[in-house]
């Protein structure tokens, strides 16, 4: 017999609430990516290249603001991999983040 699948199942290893946004980022090794949800502890982005649970990244994420365009720089340890037929998908916690104008 199948059990059916509720949110009651799961068990909830996020500290702070995440809000479902699109927005591109620049990975330090030359990759991009589409981040799906973002928190004040991390993210959860998709691309094109392979990812290693339990590896650092730096990452860059550009947006616009009423004072003009800002920067999002921070560091990540990659703690869950989702892996799809052309994308790999990477939760990432923030180990180091600033935030700085557009120059």
């Amino acid at each position: 017999m199948r059990r059916a699948h509720t949110d009651a199942m799961v068990k909830e290893h996020r500290i702070e609430p995440r809000e479902r946004i699109a927005l591109p980022l620049n990975l330090g090794n030359g990759g991009q990516g589409m981040t799906r949800d973002i928190s004040a502890s991390g993210l959860f982005f998709e691309t094109d290249r392979e990812q290693r649970l339990g590896g650092l990244i730096d990452f860059e994420i550009e947006f616009d603001r009423i004072g003009g365009l800002m920067k999002f720089k921070a560091q990540g340890e990659i703690v869950r991999i989702e892996e799809r037929a052309d994308k790999s998908g990477a939760a990432l916690k923030f180990l180091v983040t600033r935030l700085e104008p557009v120059e």
